[in-house]
């Protein structure tokens, strides 16, 4: 039977926040996210297209001409002329209309310092972990091309996207943002004689779930992932990209080990948003109280909160920005490759330029569990004159005196060998400063900051 298309339906499930930049501008923050003319979230096919072709030549090199799109003979000739790709991607949208964004807040940090730059605090609007969105992809063939290469090289990328963390979508990835997967794959493979089944101009918008069930009921094959790559077994590209992956804990409070032992507390400072402020009740709860204070609910209203995401119930909980992490990695690494001696070009090749995207990626760090607390502390500017209070300088601030953070970091390169070079001095660099001396977020002058990193995995694999 002569192929006429194949398409594929699944679910984006967002691990991290996903920030897909737009051209609507408000006054809340200073990138805003991607929106449709009814002012809904949206991301634009040509972002996942992008992002998909990316994974697919990091699995296979060199891809064929039908999949990047371009002239369908040189475009010198007389006769040339642009052909789009055989892979077409439709814009994703939210399957939960009711989801809300988040406004997220960065600032860059000077290396000589580690302290925030002047002038360089800027926001984001993203949406946050757990956010689902539709993801449907329409293979058509293409003359001179193989039809079963196209399926092949997607039902690989798919493979990829189906891993935790294997869909980059959007801005930021290298520093946590679009770290995403596909669920619920499925493949709808159409022949010459179903053409009229699709495209359907006068069906209602469908979920793919109701897409596939149409299909079923009117007898079109429909086939799982597993099903579809072992038909193109024999075709599947061999990886041309390999990648190093670790993963860790942070531990937030007090020292449990001997070297600990009448220390104190570990805490961590990392503001966030202004916007949280509005939702700072949900902190409450968690707050360490003041012994023989009264402390009420009513009287709870932080100047400064803590980076935090909606959770499953709606509420806020803490993480740590992997744009938080990777600036701090980027500022010790180059000091400790200064101290122990070593290539300086290292660290653009890890960590990127302005120019070109570095080989580490860092996702967020979040919660190991649900038992974490916070300190409410007062502070207040001094009069270097006087040593008493300054004027009406009194503030307060959110910090963690309790927590356990999961983090993860990847880092890719053309061989397994180049991949583990490079993650060695970064290992290396975290063990030897990972007993506090490699300060977190802010108020690292000031006691916060200090706490612990350990390596929990380190795995290499195409």
């Amino acid at each position: 039977m002569t192929a006429y298309r194949t398409l594929v339906f699944a679910r984006i499930v967002q691990e991290s926040a996903l920030s897909v930049g737009g051209n609507r501008p408000h006054e809340m923050v200073d990138d805003p996210l991607a929106r449709d003319g009814l002012g809904r979230p949206l991301i634009r096919g040509s972002t996942l297209a992008g992002c998909f072709i990316a994974t697919a030549r990091a699995l296979a090199g060199k891809l064929p001409r039908a999949i990047t799109a371009g002239w369908a003979e040189s475009p010198e000739s007389a006769t040339g002329r642009l052909i789009p790709s055989a892979w077409r991607f439709a814009h994703a949208r939210l399957l939960d209309p009711a989801s809300n964004s988040v406004l997220l807040q960065h600032v860059s940090i000077d290396p000589r310092t580690l302290a925030a730059k002047d002038d360089h605090l800027f926001s984001l609007e993203a949406m946050p972990p757990g956010t689902n969105w539709n993801f449907e992809l329409e293979i058509v063939p293409t003359a001179g091309t193989d039809f079963a290469e196209l399926e092949a090289l997607a039902a690989a990328t798919l493979s990829r996207w189906q891993q935790p963390g294997g869909a980059r979508l959007g801005r930021g990835t290298h520093h946590g943002y679009g770290w995403c997967h596909l669920e619920d794959i499925t493949i709808v493979r159409l022949t010459a004689q179903q053409a009229r089944l699709w495209p359907n101009a006068l069906a209602p918008a469908r979920t793919g779930s109701e897409w596939v069930a149409y299909f079923r009921d009117n007898q079109v094959e429909v086939l799982d992932l597993p099903a579809w790559r072992a038909m193109h077994a024999e075709r599947l590209p061999t990886t041309q990209r390999h990648v190093v992956a670790l993963t860790g804990t942070l531990q937030v409070g007090e020292r449990q080990d001997q070297f600990g032992t009448g220390y104190g507390l570990d805490t961590l400072s990392i503001g966030g948003h202004a916007s949280l402020q509005l939702q700072a009740q949900d902190f409450f709860e968690r707050i360490i109280p003041p012994p023989e204070i009264p402390f009420r609910k009513e009287d709870f209203d932080p100047d400064f909160t803590i980076t935090a995401l909606p959770g499953a119930d709606g509420k806020l909980v803490p993480h740590i920005p992997g744009a938080s992490i990777r600036g701090v990695w980027r500022a010790q690494f180059e000091r400790h490759l200064r101290a122990r001696g070593g290539d300086p070009a290292i660290i653009e090749t890890l960590f990127g330029s302005t120019e070109r995207a570095g080989s580490l990626s860092v996702a967020d760090a979040t919660l190991a569990d649900d038992d974490w607390k916070l300190l409410w502390q007062q502070h207040v500017a001094i009069d270097e004159l006087s040593g008493g209070a300054f004027g009406s300088c009194k503030f307060d601030r959110l910090c963690l005196a309790r927590a356990r953070f999961v983090w993860r970091a990847t880092i890719e390169a053309e061989t397994a060998q180049a991949a583990e070079l490079l993650a060695a001095p970064l290992v290396a660099m975290l063990t030897a400063l990972g007993e506090g001396h490699l300060p977190l977020g802010g108020g690292i002058w000031r006691g916060h900051g200090h706490i612990r990193w350990q390596i929990e995995d380190l795995a290499a694999h195409p």
